[in-house]
């Protein structure tokens, strides 16, 4: 169903490797990065956690490029395969850390923290940690109140209740526009998707006023931002013959500068998501937009660089480490970290995530046994809850723990 743009002549078209625009890779990479530098610490990066929004935009626009991109002539075999994709590239890699992290909890900290990341466990197992986090009444922070080495699994779960649901609807979408006379998919899923950005914002605002716990955390105050992402995806075919590169590169630095005023001016004590949230989502959105361009820009080409492409292809592994590093690191010798303690703490980071990418994530969802067979990668989520929860029983039992496997998950 995706239109391909070709390149004008005499343009130089934005580098991209296959379907995978090298742009949107070099834009992951902001948005690790900023998320990291704020979580550490560093000064300067106080709003730095506004590159989990950005996240959600990319996610939004990536998914459903990936939704579009072939007709679903049998859909039984579309889902399936669709599904089992998110399975090898997202779980396996979420579990081991998972593991991993509530055995140094208990190893390297006490048996009381070790008690309370038991429950964060198992809940971000099951991709409900921000539903957990809600009821918990967790406040996100950047390393203050001791919290826990799986906070940051919460945007994990957002992403993963969006790609249960989306899907969804656009199968509902597809057979709407096959029974209504002169209705097109496109047309169909943009309005939906309207629909569903001024729903969502607007009780983004309302919410946060009154519980920002909830605001936070909640997939409904935050279905708008992965739904702009998915808007830009089902326009690329109208925008992408329509934009040149004048107005692409305008959009390119206003999209930068929306996101760095944001990590700049917001701080923790923000009034956070509500309306302002959209200056961030609204950056990332202009930054997509810019690079459907078949000129290059300056901006595109500067997220297009290999290190930019390169720390986006590890984005995933580097979300995933640094804050079980950071927190348990934090739990040993005060949260106040030295700048060399900062920057050792990044480098470790780094490094973990470089190990974890080349030998494990990437292995995985590559793997062409697992490709071949989507039943047995959707058999990768039973198989991992089941040793997350085998390893929380462990602990449980080995140190006497009276905490239920389950717990306060709603």
């Amino acid at each position: 169903m995706a239109v391909a743009v070709g390149a004008v002549r005499g343009a130089q078209p934005a580098p991209s490797y296959g379907h995978r625009r090298a742009d949107v890779q070099g834009l992951r990479a902001v948005a690790v990065l900023v998320v990291i530098l704020d979580h550490v610490g560093m000064p300067g990066f106080s709003g730095g956690f506004v590159g989990v929004d950005v996240f959600f935009v990319i996610s939004g626009y990536v998914i459903t490029r990936m939704l579009l991109r072939e007709s679903p002539r049998s859909r039984g075999a579309w889902f399936l395969d669709f599904y089992a994709k998110r399975a090898r590239r997202i779980v396996p890699a979420a579990t081991l850390v998972i593991t991993l992290t509530v055995i140094a909890t208990f190893e390297l900290t006490n048996f009381l923290r070790g008690a309370r990341v038991l429950p964060d466990a198992t809940a971000a197992s099951l991709f409900l940690a921000n539903f957990h986090f809600i009821e918990t009444g967790t406040d996100y922070a950047r390393l203050g109140s001791d919290p826990s080495p799986l906070q940051h699994y919460w945007s994990l779960a957002v992403e993963e209740q969006f790609y249960l649901v989306w899907p969804l609807l656009v199968i509902l979408a597809i057979a709407v526009a096959a029974r209504v006379r002169r209705a097109a998919l496109r047309p169909v899923l943009f309005g939906t998707l309207i629909a569903i950005v001024a729903a969502s914002y607007a009780y983004s605002i309302v919410l946060t006023s009154g519980n920002g716990v909830e605001a936070f955390f909640s997939p409904l105050t935050r279905a708008w931002e992965l739904a702009i992402g998915a808007l830009l995806a089902v326009a690329q075919p109208w925008l992408a013959t329509r934009i040149s590169a004048v107005p692409a590169a305008v959009l390119g630095w206003s999209g930068i500068a929306a996101i760095v005023w944001s990590v700049l001016t917001l701080d923790h004590t923000s009034r956070f998501p509500g309306w302002v949230a959209a200056v961030p989502v609204l950056g990332a959105a202009a930054i997509l937009t810019a690079g459907m361009c078949v000129q290059r820009t300056v901006p595109t080409t500067a997220l297009s660089g290999r290190a930019a492409v390169y720390i986006g292809d590890i984005s995933y592994s580097l979300y995933l480490v640094h804050w079980p590093v950071f927190a348990i690191t934090a739990a040993r010798i005060g949260q106040d970290f030295s700048l060399p303690m900062q920057w050792l703490l990044i480098g470790a980071t780094f490094a973990g995530a470089a190990v974890m990418y080349h030998a494990f994530e990437d292995p995985i969802r590559r793997s062409r046994a697992l490709a071949m067979r989507p039943w047995l990668s959707l058999a990768i989520v039973p198989v991992s809850i089941a040793i997350v929860f085998a390893v929380v029983a462990f602990e449980r039992h080995r140190w006497s723990l009276p905490v239920p496997l389950v717990q306060q998950l709603f």
